[in-house]
């Protein structure tokens, strides 16, 4: 077996549910000498390919690997059109704008789009969040059935701040409102002095769920604005789901 072999058996073994593994356990099931697969651990780790935990002696995907996702999804002509559209929602309300996916129990932020508005809470591509703290990601668990968002936001939900949910039964409650009406709000919860309102929305060719959010200042979170967002959103999903892509 030849180094890229052995680095793609290596990648084979992660997923979802064990996305940081130990050496000891990562050669015993790939039957390869210990030394064998260090070499291999330390070529992906020094490239970037793997990050390496040093207190949990685990490795995990590294940034690169992330890198290289997002070429990927560049590609993507449903997050192109999603980016046009949310770009354009920036642009005429100079509010900042973001495009997410699920990572486990977060939410990563794939772009970031800046309008003419002083605030931008510096959430470059790659940063996460727990998806239940902020609007785009409970927008994105409300996609999800109730069994699914339940396995992956964990039980008892970790304190962000006081405006965010409490537990499973709150989250519950707040999913149900985003169902019925397609929308979602967060305000001083991931970030204190933000406001935001999201949606999410299925690429119709891979099943994926992203998740949209508008920010802006809480303190100009007006009655008046917030409608203004809501109904670009609103026009932002229809005229998706005017060019086939709903």
């Amino acid at each position: 077996m030849g180094a890229l072999d052995d680095a793609i058996e290596i990648f084979k073994i992660f997923s979802p549910e064990e996305p940081a593994i130990g050496q000891a356990e990562l050669a015993r099931r790939l039957g390869r000498p210990k030394a064998t697969v260090h070499r291999a651990l330390r070529a992906l780790r020094e490239s970037g390919l793997l990050e390496y935990d040093s207190q949990a002696r685990l490795y995990s995907p590294g940034m690169r690997l992330f890198e290289l996702g997002q070429i990927f999804k560049s590609q993507n002509p449903f997050l192109d059109l999603l980016h046009k559209r949310v770009k354009h929602i920036c642009d005429s309300g100079g509010h900042t704008g973001y495009i997410t996916v699920f990572d486990g129990p977060d939410l990563m932020v794939l772009r970031m789009l800046r309008g003419s508005s002083p605030l931008a809470i510096a959430t470059a591509p790659g940063y996460k969040t727990a998806a239940h703290t902020t609007s785009n990601g409970r927008a994105m668990l409300a996609l999800l059935e109730d069994a699914e968002w339940q396995k992956r936001v964990p039980e008892p939900l970790p304190f962000v701040s006081t405006n965010a949910p409490r537990d499973h039964a709150e989250l519950q409650e707040r999913i149900g409102r985003i169902r019925a009406t397609g929308r979602s709000s967060a305000m001083n919860e991931a970030f204190e002095g933000v406001a935001s309102q999201g949606i999410a929305m299925r690429d119709p060719d891979t099943s994926e769920i992203y998740g949209i959010a508008i920010s802006y200042p809480a303190s100009l979170a007006t009655t008046d604005l917030q409608e203004k967002i809501a109904l670009m959103l609103d026009q932002l999903r229809n005229e998706m789901g005017s060019t086939g892509q709903s």
